[in-house]
């Protein structure tokens, strides 16, 4: 459990990089609901809930149940309530359908075994008019790897999503 924290911070960490231009790019209002999909250390679920608020809903996603036992207990402690855990699945996002104003992928396309299969359950998961967004993947030294996933990703949203629902390069 202590390695998990570290990672968990080193995920952190990477995610504060442009995040003030990420998270308002993003435009998340009060009330939205936003799935944070690879939701890790969660610091974009706890960014998204305070920007959703009381009326809003977060769902932190993410296949690895010691991050979201994490998640969990901090938003415990902190008595944030609009925050919600959900184990994410390796065919499909277990969302409920028409539930999200906006679905975030950060650095996870790339763990996604079925891409088709895994976009249209993201697209099921969309309120109409809701977006799917993904930011940079940064300066890795794989970024070969995250390069035929961000072409992947945005191929699969055109071929399966709703309206505009991709920018895959936030800032």
């Amino acid at each position: 459990m202590i390695l998990k924290g570290i990672l968990a911070a080193m995920l952190n960490n990477g995610a504060k990089e442009d995040a003030q231009k990420v998270l308002d790019a993003l435009q998340i209002k009060s009330g939205d609901t936003v799935a944070d999909i690879g939701s890790g250390g969660g610091f974009f679920t706890f960014e998204f809930a305070s920007r959703a608020g009381e009326n809003g809903r977060v769902y932190a996603v993410d296949t690895d149940t010691a991050f979201l036992k994490r998640i969990k207990r901090i938003a415990e402690k902190q008595n944030i309530g609009n925050i919600e855990t959900v184990v994410g699945a390796p065919d499909g996002c277990p969302l409920p359908q028409e539930s999200c104003d906006l679905i975030f992928l950060r650095n996870a396309f790339h763990h996604i075994k079925n891409p088709g299969d895994y976009m249209k359950s993201l697209r099921d998961s969309l309120k109409p008019g809701g977006r799917i967004r993904g930011n940079r993947l940064g300066k890795k030294p794989s970024r070969a790897l995250h390069g035929r996933a961000l072409y992947r990703f945005g191929r699969y949203t055109e071929n399966h999503g709703r309206s505009r629902l991709l920018t895959p390069h936030l800032p």
